[in-house]
């Protein structure tokens, strides 16, 4: 399968411009570009990941098939951030029916 959004990810991986973890993006130590959340994650914790994404005026992606964790290779992760802007640019630009885009104005 080739995925776009995934690869971009892996790259943000790389480069060390993730943040791991619904805790850690309500801390907001870092500054956040995109937040993506899988499709297992539970409604209160999404909610939350809204709250965040709102009061940063953030978009959320949403994955609707593939599992986070099998993209970050991180187990149990649910929810990450993207503090890269060009990064979190290329990401929105590749956005496919496996993923569905919540922008900031419509939380």
């Amino acid at each position: 399968m080739n995925d776009k959004i995934a690869t971009l990810i892996g790259f943000a991986v790389k480069a060390n411009k993730l943040i791991y973890g619904l805790d850690t993006l309500e801390e907001g130590n870092k500054k956040r570009y995109l937040i993506v959340c899988c499709h297992t994650l539970s409604e209160r914790a999404f909610s939350t990941a809204k709250f965040i994404a709102k009061r940063d005026g953030v978009p959320i992606l949403v994955t609707k098939t593939r599992k986070l964790e099998d993209i970050v290779y991180k187990r149990n992760c649910k929810v990450i951030g993207i503090s890269n802007k060009q990064m979190s640019d290329a990401i929105i630009d590749y956005i496919t029916n496996d993923y569905s885009l919540i922008k900031s104005e419509e939380i």
